[in-house]
C-alpha cells in the first residue's frame, strides 16, 4: 500500500480542546500564537477554540453538522405556491409567467440544436 501524499491533521477531543483553552485563558502560556507553536496547531483553530469555550462554555464539535439551521432561505422554497390563495388578477399573472419560462426554455432548447 503507498503512503499518503499529505500530512493527515490530528483530530483533538473535546476534553483535549477545553484543557488547551484552559492553558490560554490561565495564562500558562505567552499567547496563542506560541501555544500554536508549542502544540504545532493552526492558531486560527486554537481561536475558533476559545471562542466557542466563550459562547458556549465548552468546545464544540461540529464536524458533519448541517448549515441549514443557519441560513434559512437556502435553496428551493418550501412552501409552494397556493393558487386557491390567489386573486383573479394573481392567477392570470401566473400563468402568464409559466408560459413565458416554457416559451424560453422551447427556444433555448432549439437554439441548442442548431449549434450543432
Amino acid at each position: 500500500m503507498s503512503e499518503r501524499k499529505t500530512k493527515k491533521h490530528r483530530q483533538y477531543t473535546i476534553d483535549e480542546k477545553n484543557e488547551i483553552v484552559q492553558m490560554y485563558l490561565t495564562g500558562e502560556t505567552k499567547g496563542i500564537g506560541s501555544l500554536a507553536k508549542d502544540l504545532d496547531i493552526y492558531k486560527s483553530m486554537i481561536e475558533r477554540w476559545i471562542k466557542q469555550y466563550q459562547e458556549f462554555g465548552t468546545t464544540v464539535d461540529r464536524r458533519g453538522k448541517s448549515t441549514k439551521d443557519q441560513v434559512p432561505n437556502k435553496g428551493r422554497p418550501k412552501n409552494p405556491v397556493k393558487l386557491e390563495d390567489m386573486s383573479k388578477e394573481q392567477l392570470i399573472e401566473h400563468v402568464r409567467m409559466i408560459e413565458d419560462i416554457k416559451k424560453a426554455a422551447a427556444y433555448l432548447k432549439k437554439q441548442k440544436k442548431n449549434t450543432k
